[in-house]
């Protein structure tokens, strides 16, 4: 069998986008693992501070291989609009309902599973002992702007692409399949847990025709998780809001 190896501008779009998910990641997790980086920050900064700028450099880079640099590579050789990548200037009822129905659910588990030890080994990713509300208010504010890069690229620009390119399951499945081995590396767990709500929030963006959804409640699952595991570290406090020892 004879098979067409031709670049064809039917899967260009969805082709570029798989490249740079797949680069965008690696430069991602080798900048959020370099070890040396790291050092640097430390002999520079002290443990804490260093460790904390490192967490921050590294959704920095985060929020440009996975936001900026494709959104730049995409409108400049593909010549679409916001709207055709789901970042619509409408919000149909469904996004609301969407929304508050599975922040409530996620706050809901959140609040139970970050107190087990494998949640309390990895988050907050900034390990600083006395958090004051600056570094609650910056962490937040660093994890909103890499989940909107996150979002566009997984359930925006890669989603969109696809489906133009091969239709609506394999766009799915490829989405929820890229999503869940990104995940692989923090755990089993989460590589799995990544499964069933990458599905439905594929779903839910293409059903709403938005990236609404997505990024909404993967804001509230980040902030919950992050705040809840502040709250459950026995050795971490936000100075303001001392716990009773």
């Amino acid at each position: 069998m004879d098979y067409n190896l031709t670049w064809t501008k039917a899967t260009e779009e969805a082709n570029l986008l798989i490249i740079m998910i797949t680069l965008g990641f690696i430069v991602f997790w080798f900048a959020g693992k370099s070890e040396d980086l790291l050092r640097r920050l430390v002999e520079r900064l002290g443990p804490e501070p260093g460790q904390a700028r490192h967490v921050f450099i590294k959704r920095i880079v985060g929020i440009l291989c996975f936001g900026l640099i494709p959104a730049l590579v995409l409108f400049a050789t593909q010549g679409r609009t916001w709207a055709e990548y789901g970042v619509a200037d409408h919000f149909p009822p469904a996004v609301f309902y969407w929304t508050i129905g599975l922040s409530v659910v996620l706050i809901f588990m959140t609040a139970r599973s970050t107190r087990h030890s494998h949640n309390l080994e990895q988050y907050p990713e900034i390990r600083t002992t006395n958090w004051s509300l600056k570094l609650v208010f910056w962490s937040a504010l660093s994890w909103m702007g890499y989940l909107i890069a996150y979002e566009l690229m997984f359930r925006g620009f890669l989603l969109f692409s696809c489906v133009r390119a091969f239709g609506v399951w394999p766009a799915i499945l490829i989405n929820t399949s890229i999503y869940s081995l990104v995940h692989v590396p923090k755990s089993a767990r989460e590589g799995i847990g990544a499964i069933p709500l990458g599905l439905l929030l594929c779903i839910i963006t293409l059903q709403t025709q938005t990236i609404w959804v997505a990024l909404f409640v993967h804001w509230v699952l980040s902030l919950s998780n992050e705040w809840f595991s502040l709250r459950f570290q026995p050795e971490m406090q936000v100075i303001h809001f001392s716990k009773n020892k």
